[in-house]
């Protein structure tokens, strides 16, 4: 297995870290070029989005073990490269790519590794907006909407929510999407690194050694700034003490949000529940 991923505070103080990392978005000047542009003060200010965290744990095949907040994880938001997961196993099942074929001189594992936009965009290319669209309803991959064109994935039509991701996941790790087994295993695999590794923005920065325990993290980040909104996610799956841990962190705000950001939030919600 090839490299992918990274490591993975109270609720509040977690919120309040990000927020300072929330850089203020520039003003657009929405006045005609032959009028003389007024102060910044008097030009009109977009809304900024809520500084809003999802977490979810749950045990795999199991029950729900973490939920913060109790509520309000239901929001669809764009997956972003977490769509790549349910892109490789369509990709897979219809034939339009193999595990272990090259495309453009990428892998399936080292496109979903370094989240490769050519890559994805190629298997979109291949399978057509229609036909990659009755593959994500059978998944229930949140809304399926796939009708709007160019990345629907990357502030687009398609639009999920953490308990959806985490739906999908379950499935996915349990061996219960309607695909061929084979095509779930290559996607698992891909995930699979001998060690883990940090990334930003889904893309591999830096080599870190085994985990403790001995079994490296399943991880796939995403992240997309869109809408006036900063969206990113980490999700995966842990193994400790032969027990198999299923997990969702999603935070949204302003533009200019951390790429971090939803590992901050794992990092300390999977500390927290003696998992990490």
């Amino acid at each position: 297995m090839n490299a992918v991923r990274r490591r993975f505070v109270p609720r509040l103080a977690v919120l309040a870290a990000l927020a300072c990392a929330v850089a203020a978005p520039p003003l657009a000047a929405q006045y005609p070029r032959s009028y003389p542009t007024p102060p910044a003060s008097e030009l009109p200010q977009p809304e900024q989005p809520p500084l809003r965290a999802c977490f979810l744990l749950s045990e795999l095949g199991g029950s729900e073990l973490r939920r913060r907040p109790a509520e309000g994880c239901d929001r669809q938001v764009s997956p972003a490269a977490t769509f790549e997961l349910a892109a490789a196993l369509a990709a897979l099942d219809a034939s339009v790519v193999r595990a272990t074929g090259a495309s453009n001189g990428q892998t399936l594992e080292s496109a979903l590794a370094y989240s490769s936009p050519e890559y994805f965009r190629d298997i979109d290319r291949q399978m057509g907006a229609t036909r990659m669209g009755e593959y994500l309803n059978r998944f229930g991959y949140g809304n399926a909407d796939t009708r709007g064109g160019g990345e629907y994935w990357n502030g687009g039509s398609l639009r999920i929510s953490p308990n959806e991701q985490m739906r999908f996941l379950q499935r996915l790790f349990g061996d219960q999407l309607p695909v061929s087994r084979q095509s779930m295993m290559s996607v698992r695999e891909s995930l699979e690194p001998p060690g883990y590794v940090v990334s930003s923005r889904g893309r591999v920065i830096a080599a870190s050694g085994a985990m403790t325990g001995g079994v490296p993290p399943m991880i796939k980040t995403g992240a997309v700034d869109a809408d006036n909104e900063s969206v990113r996610w980490q999700v995966g799956m842990l193994t400790r003490d032969n027990r198999k841990y299923v997990y969702v962190s999603c935070v949204t705000g302003p533009l200019g949000l951390a790429q971090n950001a939803a590992e901050i939030v794992a990092s300390h919600e999977l500390r927290n529940a003696g998992v990490q």
